[in-house]
């Protein structure tokens, strides 16, 4: 009888009983305890989320699977539990609800291929059009999250052919609207966004929905909108975080002719934002520079950063604020690298990974000192045009107010040591009072040395303060003191100079250092115009393709063709020119382009375009190298030239098109055609960086410059 009634409840026998008894242990034991613990890490993820809301806040937060510390082990029970409902239960109808629990908490875990896997298993057993469309709908999320767009896209498109149920609706919503938010589509991830938000219940999660449309809507410039989901932030029960954050974007969405100076004053005084006053000077900040009163953005950002000490993030936001305002507004390049450098040391590395911020501070970096080079390489051509009498009198006039300035600098930073510093030994003051001083030496501390603490013995791996190690010489010259050798009596007492003798010593030795770096020489001028021309070039090239200033670029491209005629570089200074004309093909750059070079990659680009290369294509290109290969190979080099040049035109963007430019500069070598060399090599080392031969391209151009 009992044999009867233990096997009547096997988990492969499909009576009533049998089924009954399954249901009630999966629904009750397994299913119930992974339900809590999925519902306790999801409450454990969101708490110790720290959102950026400087930023339009993620729809789904982001998954770190390195940091889920105590989720963790609630996502594993969660996963062991439900597993227990395949393993011992296969005949209960919570089956299929199990499978779904382990995928989702596989997505929370960071296990995407894996969660990928349970979905794809559970869409081709389950015997419920429901189960299956909750699976690709879940499936869907984790092709996202591993930036999967072209499956993720599929499954979209089956999705939206079949019936959705009021959760697997909300659900494939959320998934659209992040999939859209990610692909940087506001618009329409703010429409998906405003449709999921419409059968949620009230609660934080609501809330912070609101708050990304909010955000979303006040990009699109869409205030109205962007005010009504703020206020809908506080009807939803949200933390203070949000609440306050909400606040702010109501006041930033009002119209500029709004006075928002008193509100902002009475969140200042406000204790419960005693710790976020950060937050409200950046808000204010960015208000003024709305306005266009840069100076009072620049003073609120700097405010917002001392008050930011314990807040690494928001201090490095303010530093980025103010770097955004000297770089854009102000067009202050070596301010906006200061405070990009600052940007660069402050914010988290993880963070610095998903933005552009290192590299705009490594393209400020570099701007700066191409700018200086060229400044510096024009100053000294102008002095050494000048008559020797005027060029005495002009660097003299020139080192004397350089000198009076610093002399000027000093006293200042005299009287604000005095002002806040006492006087140390030797009545010597305290210098570094210049915040712009102090960011660089700290900038170029931290590049060498890292992110220290302040401790003593900094340098070490272990912290002695007793322990000291010296070399042989070292300890000799320790333990034997130094005789200085006795001056001899008759050697003469040299003069002492007065003050402003040894200032005008100072002045002639200053010219005289100067006048060394003159380029008086025909050689030295050459150089001198070679290192400008290199510097004109690159500061055009940032313009156009790191700071995206069409304007500027066009004027420096411009006048560098006039500065700068037949140089190495007119061939892509022409070819960007034409590029920025409304009809590039018919402007005057592109013909000249065609006309005078017409077999760089450039010319060849501007007349071809993007060529599609074939397998078929592929091979006639090769074939085009063999024949124009033998043909240089007989010394038939006017012949093998022409070949290679009809190759290249006629097949741009083929494996072999770096060789057949090469071997035309090797041609072009032995004709003695010294010109179209030079144009030719520099114009290879530019347009294959990824080239086998460039070192070879490298080596003939430095043996020829």
């Amino acid at each position: 009888m009992i044999f009867l009634a233990l096997s009547s409840c096997s988990q492969y026998n499909t009576g009533l009983l049998s089924r009954s008894w399954h249901n009630m242990n999966s629904r009750f034991n397994a299913l119930l305890i992974s339900r809590e613990d999925l519902d306790v890490a999801k409450e454990y993820l969101a708490a110790h989320y720290q959102d950026n809301y400087e930023a339009i806040l993620p729809v789904y937060r982001p998954i770190d699977s390195t940091r889920l510390d105590t989720a963790k082990f609630y996502l594993v029970d969660a996963i062991k539990k439900s597993s227990i409902i395949a393993e011992k239960h296969s005949n209960s109808k919570y089956l299929d609800e199990a499978y779904l629990l382990i995928g989702e908490a596989r997505i929370l875990k960071g296990e995407f291929e894996n969660a990928i896997e349970t979905y794809k298993y559970l869409n081709t057993v389950s015997s419920s059009e429901e189960m299956k469309t909750e699976a690709l709908t879940q499936m869907m999320r984790a092709y996202i999250e591993l930036n999967d767009f072209q499956n993720a896209e599929q499954l979209s498109t089956l999705l939206k052919g079949r019936t959705l149920s009021k959760r697997n609706r909300h659900t494939y919503l959320l998934n659209m609207a992040y999939f859209n938010q990610l692909r940087g589509e506001k618009a329409v991830t703010a429409v998906l966004l405003e449709e999921a938000v419409k059968g949620m219940k009230k609660g934080p999660e609501k809330a912070r929905y609101h708050y990304i449309l909010g955000q979303l809507y006040s990009e699109l410039n869409q205030s109205v909108l962007a005010r009504r989901n703020f206020r809908m932030v506080m009807k939803n029960k949200p933390e203070y975080d949000l609440v306050f954050n909400a606040r702010l974007g109501l006041m930033m969405s009002e119209s500029l002719a709004n006075n928002t100076d008193q509100l902002f004053g009475k969140m200042l005084e406000d204790r419960k934002n005693q710790d976020l006053k950060n937050k409200i000077y950046y808000k204010m900040g960015e208000t003024a520079r709305r306005k266009k009163r840069t100076a009072e953005a620049i003073s609120y950002y700097e405010r917002s950063a001392r008050e930011s000490d314990r807040d690494p993030m928001s201090k490095g936001f303010a530093y980025k604020a103010i770097g955004d305002v000297y770089l854009d507004d102000l067009a202050d390049y070596e301010h906006a690298a200061v405070y990009y450098d600052s940007t660069v040391i402050t914010l988290p590395r993880t963070y610095l990974a998903r933005t552009d911020i290192n590299d705009r501070a490594m393209y400020l970096n570099e701007f700066i000192r191409y700018k200086k080079i060229y400044d510096l390489e024009d100053s000294l051509q102008r002095l050494a045009a000048l008559s020797p009498e005027v060029l005495d009198k002009t660097l003299e006039k020139s080192v004397l107010a350089r000198r009076a300035e610093v002399k000027k600098s000093q006293e200042v930073q005299n009287v604000a040591a005095t002002a806040v510093q006492p006087a140390v030994s030797g009545g010597k003051k305290w210098r570094l009072y210049d915040p712009k001083e102090i960011a660089k030496e700290k900038n170029e501390f931290v590049r060498i040395w890292g992110n220290r603490p302040l401790e003593d013995n900094w340098r070490r791996a272990e912290k002695s303060a007793t322990t000291f190690v010296f070399s042989e010489t070292e300890r000799r010259m320790v333990e034997k003191p130094i005789v200085q050798p006795p001056i001899p009596k008759n050697t003469p007492a040299t003069p002492q100079l007065s003050p402003e003798e040894n200032e005008r010593k100072a002045v002639e030795e200053e010219i005289k250092e100067v006048k060394k770096r003159l380029p008086v020489t025909k050689i030295q001028m050459i150089a001198s115009k070679r290192k400008q021309e290199e510097a004109a070039f690159r500061i055009a090239r940032i313009y156009k393709l790191k700071f995206k200033d069409e304007e500027k670029a066009n004027a420096s491209f411009r006048k560098f063709l006039q500065d700068f005629p037949k140089s190495s570089y007119e061939p892509e200074v022409l070819y960007y020119l034409a590029l920025a004309e409304e009809n590039p093909l018919e402007s005057s750059y592109a013909a000249r382009l065609i006309q005078y070079y017409p077999n760089t990659s450039f010319g060849r680009q501007i007349r071809k375009g993007t060529v599609t290369m074939t397998r078929d294509r592929e091979v006639q290109a090769q074939e085009v190298y063999r024949n124009a290969y033998a043909l240089y190979d007989q010394g038939k080099l006017t012949e093998a030239i022409r070949a290679l040049e009809d190759g290249m035109n006629e097949y741009v963007g083929s494996q072999v098109e770096d060789k057949m430019a090469l071997l035309r500069i090797f041609a072009l070598g032995k004709t003695g055609a010294r010109d179209e060399y030079y144009i030719a090599l520099t114009d290879f080392v530019r347009s294959y960086p990824a080239s086998d031969l460039l070192p070879k391209a490298r080596e003939m151009l430095a043996i020829l410059n």
